[in-house]
């Protein structure tokens, strides 16, 4: 791998394709049409070509972990829709019941997810530039060539690292803000 190719990388991760809110039909969908929803409009947010975004068992897991608010009949409302969204955002990093204890207060207060959902997707855009422009600066800064397996070991080992410090920050807010067994 080289230089250019990272850039490339960096790139296609940086305008990742990102489900709008305003992009959700507000009729309500059935279980079908929300796997095609996330599969037409979430495609390069998979790895792999066959990797599946949303499976009907995922649905149904979620549902009766108490992550989605009951559904009426068996189609699911905008809100329904804005719910897997955030819990697909969320299920690399944190527990399922960790998402459960982050999302069920909003189970009773449904119209406070869009807004939540549109704010996460304008700042996310930010975000990914933000990171796009701080990697190239870090190869820039420690004149990293790409090409030399050495430069490309540190290079990988210093992103996992900023994931791992990612994540043991989500897990203290977690374990601060959402603990049961503190009082708050």
């Amino acid at each position: 791998m080289n230089n250019e190719k990272l850039n490339e990388i960096l790139n296609q991760i940086e305008h990742m394709s990102h489900l709008k809110s305003e992009d959700i039909p507000s009729l309500d969908l059935y279980m079908d049409q929300i796997m095609t929803l996330f599969d037409v409009n979430l495609a390069d947010n998979k790895r792999h070509e066959d990797d599946k975004l949303l499976t009907k068992t995922m649905i149904n897991n979620y549902s009766k972990e108490g992550l989605l608010k009951p559904i009426k009949g068996k189609k699911y409302s905008k809100n329904h829709i804005l719910q897997m969204l955030l819990i697909y955002s969320l299920k690399n990093t944190i527990s399922i019941q960790e998402i459960k204890k982050v999302l069920q207060p909003f189970h009773d207060h449904m119209e406070e997810i869009e807004p939540i959902y549109n704010d996460y997707l304008n700042i996310t855009k930010e975000l990914f530039h933000d990171v796009t422009t701080s990697t190239e600066k870090l190869i820039e800064q420690h004149q990293m060539n790409l090409d030399d397996s050495h430069h490309m070991v540190v290079l990988l080992l210093l992103i996992c690292s900023l994931s791992n410090q990612y994540k043991m920050i989500a897990e203290k807010m977690l374990d601060t803000f959402y603990n049961d067994d503190e009082e708050k």
